[in-house]
């Protein structure tokens, strides 16, 4: 029975630990794939040190875990004191009422507390920025206080009392005797829980995504974003670097309780004040390590990369900037704007380049609806947001825009004529149209049969069961289902949305699963064969597998979408927002950008940038005669819409 005990503890340990190895061996590889080691390097922890954006995003991390854990660890002491001094009956009440921030589910506690601080800070403080800093601050520090109570009272329970009696005989106020006797008590379980505080806040993605202003973010809400392109090696450096602080932590931790246990059971002789020494030491010394990362996050900076050439990359003049400092929040979908890797131009640091006294500070969203939902709320102030079509009529449709005054964007006069004048802004004045692109199906070459490649009908077709997937938001499954049925897709007909749903529900027994931005894992590792998304995006995922191919079904219609960059009603700085929306309008700069994003221009004069084989792509480019069946989505009244996300959630959840 030992051996077997042992053997299933080994599994468990090597089932934990084997994802955490092969990051690490992953930082060291020359090469990009995981699965393939090519030779030892040093070069991914060089490119880290070199590269301030992530740098930047770990000191913030490691500011709020470190400033979280410090109050929540001094209140959670103070808290666990009360506690245990109160009657059982109370005792055991204020227990239950501080679990409760530990078994709620993450997703209700950020959205509980992002809807407290938008109605405090906008309804009560008349804060137009209710989410900041100090929101994704406090509430860190509320989910972090539960485990500091709970590492602090088992030492009180174990805590001989007559110590604390005996230093009151001995003249101590309450005060003092806390401090003289009960605090060394208990160390280890403080200690133990400021190591857990720590480690909970370093990692916390779902509360921080929630209550997170546009001013301040964290590492794990932005690796988030990281989904449409591969993870650069740095990124596994970075991972492998925390890993080993947390292993560190977790070290201290344990031999922080042993220390504790032996006090107990030791005299208090010279050998128990040696062992707390040692003890101390390594503390100190897991503390030094933890200053030297932070130090480096913050102060080594991109010494090796030059700043860009505006000239080199720009085609136009541009206007003058303003002649004091200001700062413009940047709201945009996740990778949607070249950054720099792949040997792309940054976009934003060209951008800053080019007028030093602005700096942009950008955050990413992953649906037109998060988006809208912050702005909405009033939590979140921006500058710029680059919604799609339909979203981009409800926000004008509920005076959520700005007109924007194009003597500030001379280089509209670059935007196709064919995207002007569109259906969401008629007479062009909130949006300028950024991307633009399709919807159809991407499949697996090696394992789809050519004959079965015809039109939407392959997404149920029963011979790839549990190999196909679907798009997990309502607008664009609904949209599928209407284009096979020969339905507007602008319907607001309750009997033709009662089809479609229906036509979803027979789809449920072939599908794998709902997804967005997941779908590049899943399908560029041949986990799926079959998925519809868009014509930018399978490029993207072609570059990781070749095998992917790419048609739109063209005799029932398909999605052609415009997402345009707008300024919303909130905005401050207006002007230096259509400065940023010029500077996106260059023909050189489109082209660098687009070459990144892998969507379509809407400036036909940035094709002559791009390379060949991608301005002359019938996927990103499509002839006229094919773009004849395609349409847009239009905003919906607000009870279809309503009428149209119930149906689809009663398919998602269906069995």
């Amino acid at each position: 029975m030992k051996r077997a005990n042992r053997l299933i503890t080994i599994l468990i340990f090597i089932f934990l630990y084997i994802p955490m190895a092969v990051l690490i061996v992953a930082s060291f590889n020359t090469g990009k794939d995981i699965a393939h080691f090519e030779s030892f390097t040093w070069n991914r922890y060089i490119e880290l040190f070199q590269d301030d954006g992530l740098l930047n995003l770990l000191a913030n991390s490691l500011i709020v875990a470190v400033l979280s854990t410090s109050i929540a660890t001094v209140f959670g002491t103070v808290a666990a004191v009360g506690i245990h001094n109160l009657k059982p009956r109370m005792r055991k009440i204020a227990m239950t009422l501080t679990n409760i921030p530990m078994t709620n589910p993450d997703i209700v506690t950020g959205v509980s507390l992002s809807l407290l601080f938008v109605f405090v800070g906008t309804r009560m403080l008349g804060q137009r920025d209710s989410l900041t800093f100090w929101t994704l601050l406090i509430a860190h520090i509320t989910f972090s206080l539960p485990y500091v109570v709970l590492n602090v009272m088992p030492k009180l329970h174990q805590m001989d009392n007559s110590l604390v009696d005996a230093a009151m005989d001995l003249g101590c106020t309450p005060m003092q005797s806390f401090f003289k006797v009960t605090i060394h008590e208990i160390m280890p379980g403080i200690v133990t829980g400021a190591i857990m505080a720590f480690t909970m806040s370093l990692d916390d993605f779902v509360i921080s995504y929630f209550v997170s202003g546009l001013d301040f973010t964290t590492l794990p809400v932005e690796i988030y974003s990281y989904t449409k392109k591969p993870i650069q090696p740095k990124v596994y450096a970075m991972f492998t670097l925390m890993f080993l602080l947390i292993f560190l932590l977790m070290v201290i931790s344990n031999l922080l309780q042993l220390g504790g246990e032996q006090r107990k059971t030791r005299s208090r002789g010279a050998a128990s004040e040696r062992s707390a020494g040692r003890i101390v030491k390594i503390a100190v010394a897991g503390a030094a390590a933890l200053a030297i990362v932070v130090g480096c996050a913050i102060f080594i900076g991109n010494n090796g990369a030059e700043p860009p050439v505006v000239s080199e990359y720009t085609m136009t003049e541009l206007p003058a900037g303003p002649e004091e400092s200001v700062t413009i929040n940047v709201y945009n979908w996740g990778q949607y704007i070249a950054d720099g890797s792949d040997d792309s131009l940054d976009i934003i640091a060209a951008f800053e380049e080019a007028y030093p006294n602005i700096k942009v500070n950008y955050s990413t969203y992953d649906s037109n609806e998060i988006m809208y939902s912050k702005l909405a709320n009033g939590g979140i102030t921006v500058d710029v947001i680059i919604p799609s079509d339909y979203m981009i009529a409800r926000l004008i449709s509920e005076n959520m825009l700005l007109e924007l005054n194009f003597d500030n964007i001379p280089n509209y006069q670059y935007i196709d004529e064919t995207f002007r004048n569109t259906s969401f802004d008629p007479e062009n004045k909130y949006s300028v149209p950024y991307t633009w692109g399709t919807v159809g199906i991407i499949y697996n070459s090696k394992y789809v049969d050519e004959a079965d490649v015809t039109g939407w009908e392959l997404l149920w077709n029963e011979k790839y069961t549990d190999k196909i997937l679907m798009f997990g938001n309502s607008r664009d499954a609904f949209g599928i289902t209407q284009y096979m049925l020969g339905y507007d897709v602008n319907t607001t007909d309750e009997g033709e949305l009662t089809e479609c749903a229906q036509y979803l529900m027979e789809q449920k027994p072939v599908l794998q699963q709902y997804v967005m931005d997941e779908i590049f894992g899943i399908m560029q590792n041949e986990e799926a064969w079959i998925a519809p998304y868009y014509a930018g995006d399978y490029l993207t995922m072609a570059e990781e597998n070749p095998a992917l191919s790419f048609y739109l079904p063209e005799h029932q219609g398909f999605n052609l979408f415009i997402d345009s960059i707008c300024i919303p009603s909130c905005a401050k700085e207006k002007e230096a927002a259509e400065l940023f929306i010029n500077f996106l309008c260059d023909p050189k700069i489109s082209a660098a950008n687009m070459e990144w994003v892998c969507y379509s221009t809407p400036i036909s004069e940035a094709k002559q940038f791009l390379d060949p084989e991608v301005a002359e792509s019938e996927i990103s480019y499509p002839a006229a005669e094919k773009l004849i069946k395609a349409s847009s989505y239009a905003f919906l009244n607000p009870e279809t819409t309503r009428t149209v996300e119930a149906m689809f959630m009663e398919v998602r959840n269906s069995r």
